[in-house]
Parts: structure tokens; sequence; C-alpha cells
């Protein structure tokens, strides 16, 4: 085979088609053959090639196109050959009437001998493993016989006749195809029953056609016949049993414009061989894609003897154009068509070409071609780069009187090369994606040019974003590159896409890159980018900080973007203040997180008020939280220099925004801790009174650290009379100020309220006095005293002729209003009595419980306990209830000594008034010891709680029980 590439050049066809196949011719020994004969038929099987002659014989060859061997089997044309499943026989037939079936591999040949030329022969697959030995044979008899071996030798069996000539039988497993000038036939061997058949199209009934037939398995029957196409599905009858009975049901059919004379499947599409014949007076059509063409010759596209496409498309007379072998989807949608070169195509009828397929059973199962749920074919659409499995890729035989062309699928390095070669990079990108048996020079090869491309058309930016998709992880190539794009200064354009990690390249490459961003000033915002994106070890910090530093001195380099890559810098440095003077400097909103993030309010000093001026209300909040860190003695004097140089500018309104800022401060100062500004109060009092004099007064009354004299002047210079009054209240004026309640606010309520908090009678005098001077004052003062001082102090005075507005129902207010508060008066008191007598009585009850709760030893024994062991046992005592559960000694309350108490109950009713107990100090008893000697008598009276709720006003229930020890002895040691 010659090892001539099937891809052509780049072909001058727009738009053309990428090839699905590429071709060679079949060399070697196959060329010197077929120059002293013609090929009449290809068989092909997964060992060789069986190639028959018109001259009657049979060669084997090898896919090299080598002669293996041969056998003179007939003395005619051979027509037909065919292999077993094993490829160990090979059968053929010829006009001569003559069928032989030869062995390769040892002597055996059988020949038969029939009356009519024989068209078509087809082997039993199992034809060597079977003793039957049996075969099928068609002709122009028109009869489809089956021979068989049997105990008394061959016989023929007629399976079919009376439809005429049988020019083709194929068959597949346990199913025998057949084709004659009604239909083709489908024949189950193992059931001896023919399962169905496929009508002749009706435009088949031209002269030198004939039927083509392909089994794909044993599921899948291809027919092809004049220009239809149609595609079979053998399935079994309502039941998935292996023995049920098959049909053949039609689930592809579509019409062509030309001549079938070959098919095959090609993965999940149909490989069609098609052959345009010329029609009188007119020139042939242009093939479809000239690529085969051009592959075969070795040139542009023209045929083997030289002579042009452009030269042919001249001529008139009849002649026949190059036959093509076109891929179709079962959908009947084209997706390829090469135009073959063949030797003497010109004089060539359909009947002279052939197509032979090696399409292996693993090749077959991976084309995947699908089937909806009615068994109609459902397209698949264009198939995968490589559908085959290594080793069984698809073979195609374009047999022709005088060569043969070898037809295999393009596979992905095939198809990259051709699509490099037709600038379609983004295809040829998306096969290297996605093919991984492709080589890394090959991805290497379409990397290269792709980009080459791109940059050549001065698409920058579009090469670098596809750098990562081709470039990967070779940190050799990506460095090249980066020092090609640097030497176009189009880096800007790569940066957002050199990697930093799989793979990392050298610090050179990075800080080469990073350097050469410091040139352009527009360039600076991309070289902020990097620095915070990338790891720091990257690069050289240092190196790169000197580097900012000095371009930022150079004119024009103090930029934004390049001194936030300084203060970038200075951080990951660890130098946060020199970074805070820039963001600072720049008036960075993020500079309060940074502050907060590394702890550098302390560090502000005088430039604690540029916080301020960045952001105001979250300044003042960060200076609130870390007041103690940052103390009022820092912030004011920080504002009120900023205000002093907006003054000195003469920028009298930015002298205010700074005095109002100073105000906001020291007032979330005041309310978060009223001493923290305790030096600033007397600023602030003028502070509040310009702009929140409504919280002036609050403020008056809650800090003790400003001037009376100077907060009065202010207070009378901006006439805030209220704060006058409590300011001349706390210097001790307070006649003073009540003369300027009356006769500056006329406020009567405000008077009497003064007056009761100085606790002075003298001013209740003189309240009345300053009120009389006005009968309306006298008529309010008369409604609003009468809680507070006896009425007739005010009435007795009221001069002789004043009028007072209704006077006389004002006295019937104030007389009713003095007798309620007088009756309320004595109700309280007598309730304040009756309450301070009930607790004294109830505190006396209560401090003569002497003894409530008591842990004692009840030396009384039970049913259950002897006396010595009652004696032993602690139980808990309460007052009200009496001895309860036995306590462990180890859960005593109090000290444990060698000393214990114990309560010895005497017997009898537990509701006497007057109850006798046993006490006694119980010591470490010595031996002969008697108990009752050690025990001396006490008497103890419960006092029981005669009371009742209406007569002491408590809750009826009794009081705790109280014990009183009436006598104790206590034995000596």
């Amino acid at each position: 085979m010659s090892d001539k590439s099937a891809a052509s050049s780049t072909s001058s066809i727009p738009d053309e088609e990428e090839p699905r196949l590429k071709y060679q011719r079949l060399e070697a020994d196959t060329g010197d053959l077929l120059l002293e004969t013609e090929a009449a038929c290809l068989c092909v099987s997964d060992k060789m090639l069986a190639l028959g002659t018109r001259d009657g014989t049979v060669h084997l060859l090898d896919y090299d196109g080598n002669e293996v061997k041969r056998f003179q089997a007939h003395k005619g044309p051979v027509n037909d050959l065919c292999f077993d499943e094993t490829a160990e026989f090979v059968g053929s037939c010829s006009d001569d009437g003559g069928a032989t079936v030869h062995s390769l591999y040892t002597e055996e040949v059988s020949k038969f001998k029939y009356s009519r030329p024989v068209k078509s022969m087809a082997l039993d697959p199992r034809y060597g493993s079977r003793k039957t030995r049996e075969f099928m044979t068609g002709g122009l008899a028109g009869q489809v016989v089956l021979n068989s071996r049997g105990w008394l030798g061959a016989k023929d069996n007629i399976i079919h006749t009376g439809e005429g000539p049988v020019p083709i039988i194929r068959w597949a497993g346990t199913l025998v195809a057949w084709a004659n000038k009604v239909c083709v036939r489908v024949y189950d061997t193992a059931a001896h029953t023919r399962i169905g058949k496929l009508d002749r199209p009706k435009s088949s009934n031209a002269e030198g056609t004939s039927c083509q037939l392909f089994w794909d398995g044993e599921q899948i029957l291809y027919m092809g016949w004049h220009q239809t196409i149609k595609v079979a599905r053998m399935r079994r009858k309502g039941t998935a049993d292996v023995d049920a009975l098959r049909t053949v049901e039609v689930v592809v059919s579509f019409q062509l414009d030309s001549l079938v004379v070959g098919l095959a499947p090609f993965g999940a599409d149909i490989a069609v061989l098609v052959h345009n014949p010329a029609l009188d007076g007119s020139s042939p059509r242009p093939p479809n894609n000239l690529t085969a063409a051009a592959a075969l010759s070795g040139g542009p596209a023209s045929d083997a003897t030289g002579v042009s496409t452009e030269l042919q498309h001249e001529r008139t007379e009849l002649q026949h154009e190059r036959p093509e072998l076109k891929i179709f989807t079962w959908a009947h949608e084209e997706v390829a068509a090469d135009a073959l070169s063949i030797t003497g195509y010109e004089e060539f009828e359909a009947s002279d070409y052939a197509l032979a397929t090696c399409y292996l059973p693993r090749t077959r199962a991976s084309s995947q071609v699908r089937m909806d749920g009615n068994g109609a074919a459902t397209p698949t659409g264009r198939q995968a780069t490589k559908w085959w499995a290594d080793g069984e890729e698809p073979i195609y035989y374009v047999v022709s009187p005088k060569e043969i062309i070898v037809g295999r699928p393009r596979d992905g390095g095939d198809r990259v090369t051709w699509l490099l070669e037709h600038s379609r990079y983004e295809q040829a990108l998306d096969i290297i994606e996605s093919d991984v048996t492709l080589t890394q020079a090959t991805r290497e090869q379409v990397a290269g040019q792709y980009l080459e491309f791109l940059v050549s058309q001065d698409r920058f930016e579009e090469a670098a974003a596809l750098m990562p998709r081709l470039l990967k992880d070779n940190a050799a190539v990506w460095e090249r590159w980066v020092y090609m794009f640097a030497q176009m200064r189009q880096l800007p354009a790569m940066a957002p896409h050199i990697p930093i990690e799989h793979p990392t390249l050298r610090q050179t490459a990075y800080e080469m890159m990073l350097h050469a961003f410091l040139l352009n000033r527009a360039d600076h915002s991309i070289l902020l980018a990097l620095v915070k994106d990338w790891p720091i070890h990257l690069f050289s910090v240092t190196t790169l900080t000197e580097a900012v530093l000095h371009r930022i001195r150079a004119p024009g380099g103090d930029t934004e973007a390049l001194l936030q890559v300084a203060a970038q810098l200075y951080q990951i440095q660890g130098r946060y203040d020199l970074a805070l003077a820039i963001y600072l400097r720049q008036q960075q909103p993020a500079v309060f997180d940074f502050i907060q993030e590394h702890h550098l309010l302390p560090v502000l000093h005088e430039r604690v008020a540029q916080l301020l001026s960045i952001d105001e209300e979250r300044a003042t909040q960060l200076l609130m939280d870390q007041y103690d860190e940052v103390p009022a003695s820092t912030v004011v004097p920080s504002i009120q220099a900023e205000q002093q140089r907006a003054k000195d500018a003469g920028d009298s309104s930015e002298a205010e925004v700074w005095r109002h800022k100073l105000h906001h401060y020291l007032d979330q100062l005041f309310q978060k801790d009223q001493t923290a500004g305790a030096d600033y109060h007397v600023l602030q009092v003028e502070l509040y009174a310009d702009y929140a004099p409504g919280q002036l007064m609050a403020f008056l009354v809650s800090s003790q650290w400003y001037g009376l004299e100077g907060a009065l002047q202010v207070c009378e210079q901006r006439g805030l009379v209220r704060e006058q009054v409590f300011i001349l209240g706390r210097m001790g004026s307070a006649s003073q100020a009540l003369h300027l309640i009356i006769q500056g606010l006329a406020d009567i309520p405000q008077a009497i309220e003064f007056v009761q908090m100085q606790r002075d009678d003298e001013l209740w005098e003189l309240l009345i006095s300053l009120a009389l001077e006005s009968s309306a004052l006298t008529g309010e003062l008369m409604d609003n005293i009468g809680g507070y001082v006896n009425p007739l102090r005010l009435l007795q005075r009221i001069p002789d002729g004043m009028s007072v507005k209704g006077l006389r129902d004002r006295l019937v207010h104030i007389i009713a209003d003095f007798r309620t508060q007088t009756s309320l008066r004595e109700g309280c008191n007598t309730i304040l009595h009756t309450d301070c007598l009930l607790l004294a009585q109830r505190l006396y009850h209560e401090v003569r419980h002497a003894l409530s709760h008591l842990y004692v030893k009840s030396c009384i024994p039970s049913a259950s306990t002897s006396q010595a062991e009652a004696g032993r046992q602690w139980q808990h005592w309460n007052a009200g209830a009496g001895l309860g559960a036995v306590v462990d000694q180890q859960d005593l309350p109090g000290p444990q000594g060698s000393k214990q108490l114990h309560l010895r109950r005497k017997e009898g009713p537990d509701n006497e008034d007057l109850e006798t107990v046993w006490v006694g100090i119980e010591y470490p008893a010595a031996a002969g010891s008697d108990m009752a000697s050690q025990t001396s008598n006490l008497n103890f009276k419960e006092q029981r709680h005669r009371k009742t709720a209406r007569q002491k006003g408590i809750d009826s229930q009794p009081s705790l029980p109280s014990l009183v020890v009436a006598d104790v002895a206590v034995l000596p040691d």
C-alpha cells in the first residue's frame, strides 16, 4: 500500500467540507496484477483480502496488497467471493456455472457445477465448524440454492425460485438476504422459513443497476438499489424469546440523485459509493469535494492521466464522472462527499465498481446506532472524532477494473492536520481537547499555529484568553509567549490569564511583567490587580517596592493606582503605618476596615481628623468604640487644627463644617461617657447652644465640668431663658431666676416647680408678690398653688379692686382641692401607722423562732429498730412537721466533732400544747457507762399562733413554731 497521504493542500473551494476519510491506492503486488487483468470483485475478512479477476483467478492478499496465495478457480470472470467467519475457507462463483470452496490452510477443494452462470455465493458463517458445509448460490437461473452436505454427499435444495435472476446473496448468522427482480427477501436458516421482504424501488427499472446488500450483525440490513437507500431492522414477533420468529421492518428510507453501487455502515452513519453517469449533450457535474482526487493524484484536483478538472468541464462528449464516496446520516443529511480519482473512470459504468468493507463486530457495537421506542432510527448527528476501537478501524475498498482505492476514517491527527491547513483553528482545538489519544506534539502544533495566527491578526486579547486552553500546564511554552508578548508590548492583554500555579513559571517571568506595568500610567491599575491577586512568592516584594517608590517620585508617577500598589506592598511587608498614611491620603473608604483589622487607631494621633473627612459616621463610631485608646485630648486638637487651617485659608464654610464635626464628636462622646470629654464641656456649652439648643438643658443638668458664669453668658447671648434659669438656680441666685421665669417666660407652673425644688419658703412669698403684679398671673397662680401651700396665703394678699377673671369658680376649685388633699393626707397617715404596727408584730414573732430545723438522734425504737440502733440514727426535725427522714451522718450540715446533740421524744399525743422532750449531750461512751445517767430533763413549749387575720391584717396561716429551752443540765466529762 502506498504511503502517499490522503490530505490535500489548502483548497481554493470556499467553505470546503472536511473529509471524513483518507484514501490510498492498494499497491504492492496488486498494481502488477491489475496491469495484466481486471478486478472483478473483492471480499474482505479480518485476516486477509480475496480478489477475483476477470480471468477466473482468486488472489489472496494481505492488507498491504501483497499476494499470499492464488487459485485458478474458474474459466470465466469471478462474479463473487465470500469467507466464512473464521476466514479458513473462501468461496467463489463465475459465469462458467462453477462454484468453488477452497480451504486456505489445507488442500481441501470443493467444486460444484451448475447449468447457468452463478452471479453470487454466500458461505455459512459456520462453514468450517459444521459438518453440513452449507452455502447458497444464485444466478441467472432465477433460483436460490442451498447446498448442504449429508450422509450421501452434497445436495442442492431450492429455497426460492420464480422471481428472476439473483445477482446478490449475503449471509449473517442464521439469516440470509438475496435480491431478485422483484424484491429483497430475508430467509431464516434456523427456522427454514422466509421472514420478510423489501420491495424493489419503482425507480430501479433502469438497466445496469443491481441491488447492494450489507449485513450489520444480524439485526440491521442495509440495502441500496438504483437511487434508493433502505435500512431494515430484524425484530422478533411480540416477544424477546430467541426462538421466536423475526420480521423485517424498514426504519430508514431515502432517495439519492446518483446510482448506488455499494454501501456500508460508517459508525452511526452510512457510507455510500455512488456513480454519476453523464447525460447526452451535458457536461459532467463538478464533484462536491476534490480532496480524494487531489490526494490520489498528488496535486490539484485532476485524474491520474493528468487531465485537469477545468478541461474536463469543457468537454461536451458523453463521459462519466468520478465515483463519489458519500456519508449520510440516517436522517438523509449528507455530511461528506469525496470524489475519487479512478484510472479510466470516464469509461466505466456503475457495474464496474464495487465497495468491499472490513467492519468488525466490536466496531459495529461502538457506533451506537440508536432506535426509538417504535423501532425507527434516531439521528445521531455528527460523530466523535474517533468512534472505533484501537486496531479495529473500518476499511472501505473501492474496487474498479484497474485499481483498488482504500479509504479509512480520518483519526484525530488527520483531522487536525486538515483543519490547520484550512485555518480552522477552533475546530482543531475542539478535537485536541476531546481526543485523548493525540500526541503532545500535535497539541503543541495546534496551540502554536492558532496563537501565531491570532497574533498576526493583532487579536492579542483573544490569543491571551485562549492560552489557558492551548498551553495548559506547559511552563516552558508559557514563558516563551510571555517574552513574545513583552516584545510586542502586549502584556496587559496577557496579564489576566497568566497562570500562578499548575504551572508556576520562573520568578523572572512574573517580575518582568510587573515591572513592565510601571512605565505606562494606564497600566498601573493592572499592576495593582496583580499585586493583590498573586502570591508573594512569585516576585521579590522589596525589589518591586523600591521600583514603585522610584516611579512615584518621578514626574507623573503618583497615580492613585500606583499609590495603592505601594500601600499593598507595605501591607505585605507588615509596615501598616506607612500603608495607613497612603490610604488616608487617598481618602480610601476601606481605611476603616484596615484600621480595625490591624488595630491602628492609636497610631493616628493628629491625623485622626482625616478619618472624619472620609466618612464622618463611620469615623465617629470607630472613635466611640475605642475612645479609651484615642482620647478626646487627641481627637479635639486634630479637628481644631483642621478648622484653623480652613480659617487661615479664608474658607469660612469649611471651617464651619469642621466645627460641626467637632460638635458631633463631642456629643457622641458625652452620650458614651459623660466624663471622657470633661475637659471640653465648657466648649460643648457653646456648641450645643449653636447646633443643638434642645439638648443643652440635658447637658447642663448632667455635666459638672463647665463654668456657670461662662455658661450663663452663652445662654444670655443666645436668649436661652430656661437654661439661664437652671444655671442661676445652680449658682444660688434663686430670686433672680424666679424673676426671669415670671418676667421672661410668664410661666407659673415652671415657677412653682422651681420654687418647690429650692425648698425655700421665702421664694413662695416672692412668687406670690411677683404674680400679684398681674391679674392673669394671679389667676393662673390660684389654679396651681393649691397643691403646695395654703391658698389663704395668696387669697389674703390679693389687692382690693383687682379684677381676677373667674374668681368665684377658682375659689370653689381651690377649696375643693384643699379638702381633698387634707383627706388624702390623713388616710395616708393612718395606713402608714397600721403598716408599721403590723410589720413590728411580724418582726417580733419571727425573732422568737429560735430553732426551726434540727438534726437529731431519735432514741425511740420503732418496730424495725432496736433501742441501740435508734440511738445511732440521725433524723431531720422540722418545727412544723416533726421528725422526718433518716439522714446519713456524712450528709449532716456543719462541723462534725466528738460531741453531738440528740433529742429523745416522749411518747404521747402530738397535739399537746406542752411537749416534753429529752435533751442531752452525747459523749464517747466509756465501757459499762449508763446513757440514762448522761441526760437531763428539758421542757420545750410550742408556741401556738393564736390570732385572726382581721385583727392583725396578715396571712391566716400559723407562724413557724418556736422552741424555748426551760432547763439545761450538762454532765461533766
